[in-house]
């Protein structure tokens, strides 16, 4: 059980922090702004999409904390699918079968899962 909870929440903090970034060269002379859309670790290349322009170069030219960010990248690509974890438990069963409810003006209104979510948002609260 924490092992798919483990593998939920690391895939939530890898999704968050995906996107564009700021790159730069391995001597810290250049940087550019672009988002990662793929990785070939035989090659050892790296596409980024940078201004409407994909750009594919080798792990070499980037600095240290760039080559950490791919090689997570890549891991979280093959990390398996959140709500495919939640749907395979217990519990996650239980909040796909759960009653939802969306915000419609200032009323609340009932509401029905088309597709898995992208994100999970638990919110869990105790009065003593």
């Amino acid at each position: 059980m924490k092992k798919p909870l483990l593998a939920l929440a690391l895939s939530f903090l890898l999704i968050a922090s995906s996107g564009a970034r700021t790159w730069t060269s391995s001597d810290g002379s250049r940087t550019f702004e672009g988002e990662i859309r793929s990785y070939d670790a035989n090659t050892k290349t790296v596409s980024v999409l940078a201004s409407g322009r994909i750009i594919t170069f080798t792990v070499e030219k980037l600095s240290e904390d760039d080559i950490a960010y791919v090689k997570e990248w890549e891991v979280a690509q093959t990390a398996p699918d959140p709500s495919e974890l939640l749907a395979s438990s217990v519990v996650g069963r239980a909040v796909l079968k759960a009653k939802l409810h969306r915000l419609d003006g200032k009323r609340f209104k009932s509401a029905e899962m088309e597709k898995a979510p992208e994100y999970y948002i638990l919110y869990y609260s105790a009065s003593w």
